[in-house]
């Protein structure tokens, strides 16, 4: 074992709680993985120091039960905050770009304004635009997120910033933090789904675990009533693209009939129009190192999930388990941190007694130097070799 993965018995017993068990957010004093054998030496790792340990003595959850059978939640809490409704300011961003209604360009936008027609409501009259300017006005008065995401995704782009004054319509509690992790990009199971909401200062997650191929079922009847709770919208990084149409197909191949067709705001998309000429990717990784200032240890590549998820199954020791379920938490928070931060909300969705990351329009710090970067390092550890 290199010197480096030789931990103090005193720091490995404070990667877990009181209780003995995994605490999502203590820190480590291991150094990050770079490569797939970096990664698969901590496996072995974790193998080694999990030895005769359970997956519900290590992880902080509960089994839930459902007509499909059972599966593990985990559940963690994390200091997070979201500026509250605002359906004011939601509505005055729409109604005042006259781009939105159907026929209406820059060009013909500023002769109507030459022209006194200033706002969509001024078009409700219009000979050519008033029934645009109608479905518009009864969408933008009835808050319906859903119809006004597609048709400013339609006229502009999925990136487009009208969009997050739209998410406005919205309370903080009623968005969807989402991530799954599966054992393929395909036709495969979905081994997690992790999923959180903000309310009362904190970002809740609950990890719906699959502790077998066969729990994926449950796993999927299990969080379908939070997907479909009523003024639900997505929050996701390439959800729109993997993760939302991957659910679909899962539960389409349990023969699970769902909706899913609530407001969906994909943070990749946004994070793009914003940061890709300040940044080499827009990666998460990338992004929570170069805009949030964090920087993770001992995290596992998303390519090499199944492996770890394969060696848990085969030999039964929750240990690879760990930096899984450590990463898709720390994704989903990272996402929610990163939405509230390009919806210029008061804290950037920083925890208390943090700086608010993006003072200075939002470029103060990208493309940061990596040991000025928050280490954000994962809780498991193995025995010290003696």
């Amino acid at each position: 074992m290199r010197a480096e993965f030789k931990p103090s018995v005193e720091k490995m017993v404070r990667a877990f709680n009181r209780a003995g068990r995994y605490a999502p957010g203590i820190r480590s004093p291991f150094s990050a993985c770079p490569d797939d054998e970096e990664a698969r030496r901590l496996r072995d790792d974790l193998v080694a120091g999990y030895r005769g340990r359970v997956l519900e003595d290590v992880f902080c959850g509960r089994e839930v039960a459902c007509p499909s059978g059972t599966c593990y939640v985990i559940e963690s809490e994390s200091p997070m905050s979201l500026d509250g409704r605002d359906p004011d300011r939601a509505a005055a961003a729409l109604l005042g770009d006259l781009t939105l209604v159907r026929g209406i360009g820059e060009a013909t936008r500023r002769r109507l304004e030459e022209r006194g027609c200033r706002t969509i409501i001024d078009l409700a009259d219009h000979p050519l635009y008033c029934r645009d300017a109608a479905r518009l006005l009864d969408s933008i008065a009835g808050g319906d997120t859903c119809e006004l995401v597609e048709e400013i995704a339609r006229r502009r782009r999925r990136s487009d910033p009208l969009l997050l004054e739209a998410s406005r319509f919205h309370a903080p509690e009623e968005f969807v933090f989402l991530d799954i992790e599966t054992l393929g990009l395909s036709s495969r199971p979905i081994i997690l789904i992790g999923l959180a909401r903000v309310s009362g200062g904190s970002i809740a997650v609950r990890q719906y675990l699959s502790r077998s191929a066969e729990e994926e079922e449950a796993v999927l009847a299990a969080v379908l009533p939070d997907l479909e709770a009523e003024g639900t919208a997505f929050v996701t990084f390439n959800g729109r693209a993997f993760d939302v149409p991957y659910i679909r197909d899962r539960l389409a191949c349990h023969g699970i009939p769902a909706y899913l067709a609530v407001p969906h705001f994909d943070v990749l998309h946004f994070a793009r129009r914003r940061w890709k000429d300040l940044l080499p990717s827009c990666r998460l990784d990338a992004l929570e190192t170069g805009v949030l200032g964090v920087a993770r240890a001992d995290d596992v590549p998303s390519r090499m999930v199944p492996e770890f998820y394969e060696t848990y199954r085969r030999t039964g020791n929750p240990g690879p388990l760990v930096p899984v379920v450590e990463h898709n938490r720390q994704d989903i928070v990272s996402l929610a941190r990163l939405f509230a931060l390009l919806r210029g909300d008061g804290g950037g969705g920083a925890a208390p007694g943090r700086d608010r990351p993006g003072r200075g329009g939002g470029a103060e710090n990208v493309a940061l130097k990596s040991q000025g970067a928050e280490k954000i390092l994962p809780p498991y550890r193995a025995k010290p070799e003696r």
